[in-house]
């Protein structure tokens, strides 16, 4: 059995290894000095919210905007998710890299960061960060608790390491009673149930120039969007768009911009009346067009559809695949509510913006008091 103390070991020996991988991979000295806790010092307790990447940070956003008293911290694991919470946030926010998940850096982190709370979203479990928050008294709170059947395999083996994550969560939210079972299953609850806090995300950032160079390519057709999507499901999207209004406009946005080749192979090269969009991070340009947005990953059992909220919130009517993966609690609260539908039906207009807004604030109220209860 993995113990704390040898995965301590283990962590604090591979520690100069990954400093060394991010300086060569060019992240530069400062952020690496930050990765091992060489942070700027905090005078008071702040609140310390942590995500994983872009998806993360974007729901946790509207959180981080609130008032809370108190200074607020935003760790990023990833380099995407860093550099968008940077720059999406206001200035006078704390951002910084996730520090490594070593015993001397997280002492360091914590030492100088002073934490009241640590907010974490889905399954960003970390157990140094756990045990070192413990022993500060550091509460933790987990929202949208998540487990895929791997990791809940994983962390039924890893039993130590598990109980120490179970033993730092003061707080554990999640949006389904599976979840919830899961989660309790491997002691990481009690689990209190609450709406996923995606519904709470804001529209993505337009570029009004992009959007409006597109506006003019579509003119007054109607337009169809095949969002995010993989080339593992070029058949069935043909199949899709086989059944559209044949006056509409296309646009392909594919997950992997490299893949374009592929989608051009089945669909064509780009005319009058079709188009790719390969401009990275600008999904919130291409969504702000309007029209019927098709979600890509939906049609690949093994990739599960990507979020839907993102074309809801710029007012898009949305179809999905037969595959809703990790996003079958939201794709299921939004059909109940008109909101979306399954391929190959079409809906006949947009989303209600005011039945999403206040499926958002519930939302939002039931995270802040999770958040509030140990603060």
């Amino acid at each position: 059995m993995v113990t704390l103390a040898l995965y301590r070991l283990i962590t604090l020996l591979a520690a100069p290894f990954v400093a060394l991988a991010l300086l060569m991979r060019g992240d530069g000295v400062e952020t690496v000095g930050h990765r091992l806790g060489l942070v700027p010092g905090k005078a008071r307790g702040t609140l310390w919210f942590h995500a994983a990447s872009v998806g993360e940070f974007r729901a946790l956003k509207p959180l981080i905007l609130m008032d809370w008293g108190r200074d607020v911290v935003v760790t990023v694991q990833s380099r995407q998710g860093l550099a968008v919470a940077r720059r999406e946030l206001p200035p006078h926010f704390t951002v910084l890299p996730a520090p490594l998940d070593a015993p001397f850096v997280v002492s360091t982190f914590a030492a100088r960061m002073k934490p009241a709370a640590l907010v974490l979203v889905e399954s960003e479990l970390w157990p140094g960060w756990m045990a070192t928050l413990k022993h500060r008294r550091v509460p933790v709170v987990l929202l949208d608790g998540a487990l895929s059947a791997t990791s809940a395999r994983r962390w039924r083996r890893l039993r130590g390491l598990a109980q120490v994550i179970g033993g730092g969560l003061a707080q554990v939210t999640t949006s389904s009673s599976a979840k919830k079972q899961a989660l309790d299953a491997v002691g990481f609850g009690p689990a209190t149930l609450a709406l996923p806090l995606k519904l709470a995300g804001n529209a993505l950032p337009v570029d009004a120039a992009l959007q409006t160079q597109w506006a003019e390519w579509r003119g007054c057709a109607p337009l169809v969007i095949l969002a995010n999507a993989h080339r593992s499901e070029i058949d069935a999207l043909k199949g899709v768009l086989d059944t559209a209004d044949p006056a509409a406009k296309i646009i392909i946005a594919p997950r992997y911009p490299a893949q374009i080749s592929a989608f051009e192979q089945v669909f064509g090269a780009a005319d009058e009346r079709l188009a790719y969009w390969t401009s990275f991070g600008t999904l919130g340009s291409l969504f702000a067009l309007g029209g019927t947005v098709v979600i890509g990953g939906g049609f690949d059992a093994k990739i599960g559809s990507h979020n839907p909220l993102e074309a809801l919130r710029a007012e898009c009517a949305v179809v999905r695949g037969p595959h809703p993966g990790k996003q079958a609690d939201v794709i299921a609260l939004l059909e109940q509510q008109g909101m979306m539908v399954p391929a190959p039906a079409w809906p006949t207009g947009g989303p209600d913006l005011g039945t999403l807004d206040r499926l958002a604030n519930t939302a939002l109220k039931q995270a802040r008091s999770a958040i509030d209860s140990v603060l």
